[in-house]
């Protein structure tokens, strides 16, 4: 299979290898092979691919870092309720004798109000919400580091797409839902990290063979599976 450089700075190069790419790290030599679908993926209502949480340890690997999260601001008001979490993720190098260098850092943030949330509780979601944080850190300083921000975006949620198809449910509440929802459930999960094969995997683990067949009724339902993140550790 014939492969082209498509990107090329710093010593990080990619190429073209089929519908995915394979990036080498500059100092190691390392290569890694990003999956469509499974590393990044482009998610519905975008045009530029979003880097995922696995293609983003699959770069810091090749770059031989190890990856340290801090939370450097967080607010959990039970009152309100709210949930708001700042993390920067670190991307380093231990020498021989214990010394951390810090190669490159990147800042995630995520809160409960946030639209992708749905209807879900401020309770229910927290843990999700520390977790896609941490998982912004991580792509936003991965990117850093490879320097493939142009070829990848960091983390896609556009809010008008994900507002306008969060349809009221009507008609026929057994009728299956409709090709918007139906791309907006996508869209959650690939903002939670998961790729479309993931989703699609996911679904099937809970006894559902086609989104398509899902039912209005049922919607909300199977949102909140992927709202969860419980199953993206």
């Amino acid at each position: 299979m014939s492969e082209m450089i498509v990107y090329e700075a710093a010593g990080a190069v990619a190429r073209t290898s089929g519908q995915n790419y394979k990036v080498t790290a500059p100092f190691t030599g390392n290569q890694v092979t990003l999956e469509r679908d499974v590393d990044f993926g482009v998610i519905p209502g975008t045009k530029q691919p979003s880097l995922m949480k696995s293609g983003a340890q699959k770069i810091a690997n090749a770059f031989g870092l190890l990856q340290h999260f801090t939370v450097e601001s967080a607010i959990e008001d039970v009152d309100k309720p709210l949930f708001f979490y700042r993390v920067r993720c670190d991307l380093v190098k231990i020498a021989q004798d214990g010394t951390e260098y810090v190669f490159t850092s990147g800042h995630g943030s995520s809160n409960t109000s946030e639209r992708r949330n749905g209807r879900s509780s401020p309770f229910d979601s927290a843990n999700a919400t520390l977790k896609m944080a941490e998982k912004r850190a991580l792509v936003a300083a991965a990117l850093s580091i490879s320097g493939l921000s142009t070829m990848f975006t960091q983390d896609m949620e556009n809010e008008n797409f994900m507002n306008q198809a969060n349809e009221v449910l009507q008609n026929d509440p057994d009728s299956p839902i409709s090709a918007s929802q139906l791309k907006r459930l996508f869209a959650i999960a690939g903002n939670r990290g998961y790729s479309t094969a993931q989703a699609k995997k996911i679904l099937a683990e809970h006894g559902i063979a086609s989104a398509k067949t899902i039912l209005k009724k049922d919607y909300d339902t199977i949102c909140e599976i992927f709202n969860s993140g419980d199953d993206n550790e």
